[in-house]
């Protein structure tokens, strides 16, 4: 793949994979972390559909369409997500190309890079409160989904509890490099409750598990 060329959904997980193994800046930690939330929700919608498709499990059918819509669309958000923070990190890595030479020029780099780094933990925040909704529809569809594919399930939600505290790291170290900016402090709030969320929900899907498995 050319250097110039922006990955987005329309490629595929191998040219994902070479990209991010590449010794270049981007793609890096927080698209990888969309991609595999993404393939979350995924599975979410898998086990949504099957269990949409068992008659057994009529009681749960509306509530599993509704999740397989959810999923489906947090699936493509996520897509996008990982474009989003490719593109974030780009624009920082152009921010440090900057000139330097006097000290208007070190004022713009400085502003120039304290704007994409914000900018990057906005998109990990998305990210953060994504993920956090996955792990909760991953934990649903593991309570009252079809009972065979549990493991599916419960697989969606540790995933995206995994990312989802990614994300939160992530938001913490631009913000520092950004030197805490004025706009941190809801930033790092919102971060916070989202992964508490995510983090309970994934003590309770691992309950499951223990109840039904262990």
């Amino acid at each position: 793949m050319d250097e110039e060329d922006t990955l987005d959904s329309e490629h595929s997980i191998q040219e994902w994979a070479d990209a991010v193994a590449a010794a270049t800046s981007t793609p890096a930690g927080g698209a990888v972390a969309a991609l595999a939330t993404a393939l979350a929700a995924s599975l979410v919608a898998m086990v949504a559909g099957l269990t949409m498709h068992r008659e057994k499990y009529a009681a749960v059918h509306d509530h599993a369409r509704e999740t397989l819509r959810r999923a489906e669309q947090l699936r493509r958000d996520l897509l996008d997500m990982a474009t989003l923070d490719a593109a974030a990190v780009a624009e920082y890595m152009d921010a440090l190309s900057l000139p330097q030479g006097t000290e208007f020029e070190r004022t713009a780099r400085e502003a120039a890079k304290r704007t994409a780094l914000i900018e990057a933990a906005r998109i990990q925040l998305e990210l953060l409160h994504q993920a956090s909704e996955v792990a909760d529809l991953a934990e649903a569809m593991a309570g009252s989904g079809l009972a065979t594919a549990i493991g599916d399930a419960a697989s969606a939600g540790l995933l995206a509890a995994a990312t989802g505290r990614s994300a939160y790291w992530s938001i913490r170290s631009n913000l520092k490099a950004a030197r805490w900016p004025e706009e941190a402090r809801p930033l790092i709030d919102s971060a916070w409750v989202a992964l508490e969320q995510v983090e309970a929900s994934e003590l309770r899907v691992q309950q499951l598990l223990e109840d039904r498995v262990g």
